[in-house]
């Protein structure tokens, strides 16, 4: 059994018990004086790494092999006080658009990646053929990879910077952006609308939207077929929102098509968002789930 699955069975009784105390879910990650209460929520499944660490079977010896796959190395690195301690630079570049880069002495996980602490992830791609092949692939030797913050209500981003040389990832850099430094900005300026704005959402929705739906019951196991625009909350109540992660390889995104998956963490559900650009305008044409 690979280290995410065994991860994702663990995070699921978390996920489970944390439900039956209230826990606030990251969609709808709060501003303000609610900020302090889900700090506070994510501080307290840091203080479960010791058991974390034994269920994934974690030891000097076997971190090595956590180095293959990213994903796999980025859940252990986020419930691993150890393998954070050994894998981020010391001190931290932090680097900005407007100012001078600074080095931080002071780094603080807890606080950093809080926006993974919810039931999904999300990721986007500039089609579907990135999404079908970048899963599970291992990278070259030397690798870079991006693990994006998306601030949907401020507009700005927060970029780490995942290294893997000699064959091991590590932290080396923070970034902060803004949408407009990005070439992701244009449709993330798009989606922060969408996500927020109910009439601009179903104005923005295809008429007809393509829907790939799961059955069960069926022998293909879905169902392919077109909805009306005024039926789409019917068939999705909600969309990724406020603050969403962008988890970034090498994929090349151009100007007519994003396609923007949601990823369950404690199951193997996902949502997959296909939205193209017509005329200038953004658009939902296509949902899977």
């Amino acid at each position: 059994m690979s280290i995410k699955c065994k991860l994702i069975g663990f995070v699921a009784s978390v996920i489970v018990m944390l439900s039956c105390g209230g826990k606030t879910s990251t969609s709808d990650f709060p501003d303000g004086e609610e900020n302090d209460e889900q700090e506070a929520s994510f501080e307290e499944d840091f203080d479960e790494d010791v058991e974390v660490e034994e269920e994934l079977g974690l030891s000097e010896e076997s971190s090595p092999a956590l180095d293959g796959v990213f994903n796999d190395f980025l859940f252990a690195y986020l419930h691993s006080r150890t393998l954070r301690q050994e894998r981020t630079a010391k001190p931290i570049r932090l680097e900005h658009t407007s100012r001078q880069a600074e080095m931080l002495e002071e780094f603080d996980p807890e606080f950093e990646f809080g926006f993974l602490s919810g039931e999904y992830f999300t990721t986007l791609y500039g089609n579907a053929s990135q999404m079908l092949a970048e899963d599970d692939d291992e990278m070259d030797e030397d690798s870079t990879v991006s693990l994006q913050r998306i601030n949907l209500n401020d507009g700005t981003i927060r970029n780490f910077q995942f290294q893997r040389e000699q064959g091991h990832w590590q932290l080396d850099a923070i970034r902060e952006t803004t949408f407009e430094d990005d070439d992701l900005g244009d449709f993330l300026s798009f989606y922060a609308q969408f996500c927020s704005d109910s009439l601009f959402q179903l104005h923005s929705v295809a008429n007809p939207l393509r829907i790939v739906i799961q059955d069960t019951e069926s022998e293909d196991g879905s169902i392919n077929g077109i909805i009306d625009a005024n039926q789409w909350q019917s068939f999705c109540s909600e969309v990724p929102s406020g603050i969403i992660s962008n988890i970034r390889k090498g994929q090349r995104y151009g100007q007519h098509r994003i396609v923007l998956r949601k990823s369950g963490l404690s199951n193997g559900l996902q949502e997959i968002f296909t939205f193209t650009r017509e005329k200038g305008n953004w658009h939902l044409t296509k949902y899977e789930n």
